[in-house]
């Protein structure tokens, strides 16, 4: 993970940040959301949720947290190489990047605007290797995800 993205990621993910984990777990890559999240659980505690295809089923307990940062961790296709980290603004998604899934978080930024007006909202997006049906995550995908682990466990030290 290039330097500058790591550093951006770790002042994003704070005691005032949810990061929630977006995509469908039976479909490769597209499963990096829901993983990543799952693995900072222990990290990120309440703080990291595994939104899945529904994420919007998740605006009640995220407005609880009411925090000042959503990160959306999700697999979009921005062009990278697979396994390649980027943080995009949600905007850039609605203007042409792709998700791998369905309609997107749009309904869940809808509301969370108007619940938490002063939210700022980011993407941590991988570039997916591979997204078919019924498919593992990708090596590279898998490394990306152990990387952002390890750099927020060294960052709890």
């Amino acid at each position: 993970m290039p330097n500058e993205i790591a550093i951006k990621l770790l002042a994003l993910l704070d005691s005032d940040t949810v990061l929630i984990g977006v995509g469908n777990e039976i479909s490769g890559d597209d499963g990096f959301g829901p993983e990543l999240a799952k693995r900072l659980k222990p990290l990120l505690g309440k703080r990291a949720i595994d939104g899945g295809l529904a994420p919007e089923n998740w605006t009640g307990p995220i407005s609880k947290l009411c925090p000042k940062i959503l990160v959306i961790a999700d697999a979009v296709d921005f062009g990278g190489e697979p396994g390649d980290i980027s943080i995009v603004d949600p905007d850039d998604l609605k203007s042409g990047l792709p998700a791998t899934h369905g309609p997107g978080f749009s309904p869940l930024l809808f509301f969370l605007k108007n619940a938490i007006p002063k939210l700022k909202t980011v993407v941590l997006a991988v570039q997916p290797a591979e997204t078919g049906l019924m498919k593992p995550i990708s090596s590279k995908v898998e490394t990306a995800i152990y990387n952002i682990v390890e750099m927020v466990k060294e960052a709890d030290k």
